[in-house]
């Protein structure tokens, strides 16, 4: 195979699996764990455990696609936070959840930072 072929595959299957990733730990956090009952009027307990599972599932899924991804981790980080962003536009323009506008960025904005902070953990410790 190719040495660039090989490189896009890996570029498409970390930052494939860094998102699945991510999307079962929001799964586990905000469906199983807190049975879906997360929204904006929730109460601060439940909202502090949301934003706990989005912020560690955003850091394990931006380490692991850096992790795949090898010699250039947050190059890898940035095909999820494309797929992270593509999701979010999905999410706001279709009014999933029917939560307001701010609290569909701020979950955006917290998950694809915890992502970042993920792949630049990994790409520092590579160095």
């Amino acid at each position: 195979m190719h040495p660039s072929v090989r490189t896009i595959l890996r570029f498409i299957g970390a930052s494939v699996v860094g998102y699945l990733v991510i999307a079962l730990g929001q799964t586990l956090v905000l469906e199983v764990g807190l049975k879906g009952r997360v929204g904006p009027n929730s109460p601060f307990p439940i909202l502090g455990l949301a934003a706990f599972g989005t912020i560690v599932s955003g850091l394990i899924g931006g380490y692991l696609a850096g992790w795949l991804g090898g010699p250039r981790p947050m190059f890898q980080v940035a095909g999820v936070l494309v797929i992270l962003a593509l999701d979010a536009i999905y999410v706001i323009v279709n009014h999933v959840g029917g939560h307001p506008l701010w609290y569909h960025l701020g979950g955006a904005v917290t998950l694809m930072a915890a992502t970042a902070v993920g792949g630049w953990v990994r790409a520092r410790s590579t160095k």
